[in-house]
Parts: C-alpha cells; sequence; structure tokens
C-alpha cells in the first residue's frame, strides 16, 4: 500500500480562528518547516504534500524548500462546516475529542473535500493528514499507523489513537477520504455517538493504535496555533528537541500538576441570582440562595480585557442565576 502525508496550510488564520503562526520560528525553523521535516522521517511515508490557498503558493512553496514536500495549491474557501467545528471545539482543544457534537480535533484541520481533490491527482491507497503547526507529530508513531492499516487491510478505512493534539494526525484509505468529500461531512462524524445506530466506540476497535499511558492521560493541545499550545510547544522542544511519546506523555502529565497559569483559563461569571424558576429543584435556587447583584457590566469588561491576553480563553456566564436576567445582558455579551 502506498501512504502519503497531507498537510493544510493558512499563513493568515487558523481553523480556530487564530492568528497563524505557521512561519513563526522555533529552534531556529519555521513551525510549519519543522512540521513537514518531522513527518518526512516516517519511513512509510511516500511523499509529503502542502496544501495552501492559491494566494499563499509562493510563500508556502519558500518555506519548505528542499525537504522533498511538494506544494499544492487550492481555491476552495471553508469548508461548509468550518464555522460548526471552530465553535464545537474550543472548550475541548486541550484532547483529542470532547467537542460539542463529538467533534475532534482531526475535523479541525482535515477538509477531506482537499484530500479527494490531490487523490485524484496523486496516486496512493492512503492518506495521513497532519496538522500544520505539529513540530512534535512522531514519525515512529505515523508509521505504526500506516503498519496497522496495511496488517489489517480491509478490515478498517482509518486510523487514529488517543495522542493529545499535535502528536499524531489521522489515517484515511482514498475511498472513505472520497466518501467524505462527497458528504461534505466532517470526519468527527465517525466517531459521535448516534443514537440510532449505535456502535461500539471506535477507541475500543483495532482502528485504534496503542500509545503509552502517559501519553493517552495526559492533557495539553500541541498545535501550535493558541497562545498557550504554542508555549507549550516551545518549552517542550526546549527541554528536549527529539522528544519520545512517553517523554511527552511525561512532560505534559508533570506541566499540568506543578505549573500554575499566568491566567486562569477558563472563568465562570455570575452576573445575576435572578431566577425565572426559584422552586426547582434541580440545584440550589430561590430563597436557598444569597441575592447577589446585577454585577457592574465595567468588572465583566476588566475580566475580559484581563483574560484575553490569551487567543484561547474562556468565559462561561453562569452562577445560580440565569445570566439572560441581566438587564444589559446584551451589552455585556457584546463586550466579551
Amino acid at each position: 500500500m502506498k501512504a502519503i502525508a497531507a498537510i493544510q496550510a493558512d499563513l493568515e488564520v487558523t481553523p480556530l480562528g487564530t492568528r497563524s503562526r505557521l512561519a513563526d520560528r522555533i529552534g531556529g525553523a519555521s513551525i510549519l518547516r519543522r512540521t513537514v521535516e518531522r513527518i518526512s522521517r516516517a519511513t512509510r511515508v511516500g511523499g509529503v504534500y502542502l496544501l495552501c490557498p492559491k494566494a499563499q503558493y509562493d510563500r508556502c512553496a519558500s518555506m519548505v524548500e528542499g525537504t522533498g514536500a511538494i506544494t499544492r495549491a487550492y481555491d476552495a474557501g471553508p469548508a461548509p462546516w468550518a464555522s460548526l467545528v471552530r465553535a464545537a471545539r474550543k472548550w475541548s482543544l486541550d484532547g483529542w475529542r470532547g467537542g460539542v457534537g463529538g467533534t475532534t480535533c482531526f475535523d479541525e484541520y482535515t477538509d477531506c473535500r482537499l484530500l479527494s481533490e490531490l487523490l485524484k491527482t496523486v496516486e496512493a491507497d492512503l492518506v495521513l493528514s497532519i496538522p500544520p503547526a505539529a513540530p512534535l507529530v512522531d514519525p515512529g508513531l505515523a508509521d505504526r499507523m500506516i503498519a496497522k492499516k496495511e496488517h489489517t487491510e480491509d478490515e478498517i478505512r482509518l486510523v487514529f489513537t488517543q495522542a493529545p493534539p499535535g502528536v499524531a494526525g489521522i489515517l484515511l484509505d482514498t475511498p472513505l477520504a472520497h466518501e467524505f468529500a462527497e458528504k461534505n461531512s466532517p470526519i468527527g462524524w465517525v466517531f459521535s455517538y448516534k443514537p440510532d445506530s449505535p456502535q461500539k466506540d471506535l477507541i475500543f476497535q483495532p482502528c485504534c493504535v496503542e500509545i503509552p499511558a502517559d501519553l493517552r492521560y495526559a492533557v495539553g493541545r500541541l498545535i501550535a496555533d493558541t497562545d498557550r499550545s504554542t508555549e507549550r510547544v516551545a518549552a517542550l522542544l526546549n527541554e528536549q528537541n527529539e522528544p519520545d511519546l512517553a517523554g511527552i506523555g511525561r512532560r505534559l502529565l508533570d506541566r499540568e500538576d506543578s505549573r500554575a497559569e499566568t491566567l486562569p483559563h477558563e472563568v465562570e461569571i455570575e452576573l445575576t441570582t435572578d431566577d425565572p424558576y426559584p422552586d426547582t429543584l434541580l440545584r440550589p435556587r430561590g430563597s436557598r440562595v444569597e441575592r447577589r447583584g446585577p454585577i457592574d457590566p465595567e468588572i465583566v469588561r476588566r475580566i475580559a480585557a484581563e483574560v484575553s491576553r490569551f487567543d484561547d480563553a474562556l468565559i462561561v456566564l453562569g452562577g445560580f442565576g440565569d445570566p439572560l436576567r441581566h438587564p444589559q445582558f446584551a451589552s455585556i455579551l457584546r463586550a466579551l
């Protein structure tokens, strides 16, 4: 079986809506180039293809010159489900899945419309989709994923692993890539629970490649597309330029246990304790809750201004009341 790797890159903006950092340098090379060089070491990958918007072709091609990667330009526009994935994934960026509606990290950087067009001109049985800002992607794990598919032949049509985002991509057979393109569907659809057609979770099926426990249980985005994830990737590379899988897992676990964030990643704000259903028993409500608020909108604006120093900051409007009961809810939402 012939396998190729495909990397979908944009030098301006990421699928999350954050600033693209592909041209930023870590350890003497751009993030995009480091990603391409890393996946090019996979011995079972028969070619690396960089897919980019037409207007960015020259810049992308020059950034990977000498790596052996082939740059291809496209003009497809955003995927029809791009906004859905952006909204669904923003609360689950540190895990490979867990987004609203069953979305996964694979949905962010895998547009099968582009893969399908590539596979119409490049002869390959398998395509490995890799995030463009993944300088820690593991070539050995990529080889294991491809070997898994080769040994099982027609038994499975995709291969993945439960690693933090940025360590591995997702492997599809060519017909499956075409099917996703025809359906205009994100890949995460196959991982989501469907009441009308229940099946065993894919993590318990042969398509899931086993990895060290430390890495499987680790939390931390390793795709350099947000402020926090870029800082995390740079720190890991500074500690060890060529970390192995178990080492990445241990370092992520250590960071989670010992490191305090400069600012909290997620903040919950109670706008008011005013409650349209004070007598329900779902949680402490009504007279059981001390009256507070409505909060001064200026306090909310100050909190938002501070936490938004990081581009992946999250704010939950919660507490004991109904946020919609705040008399200035609309202006607060606009400020956020």
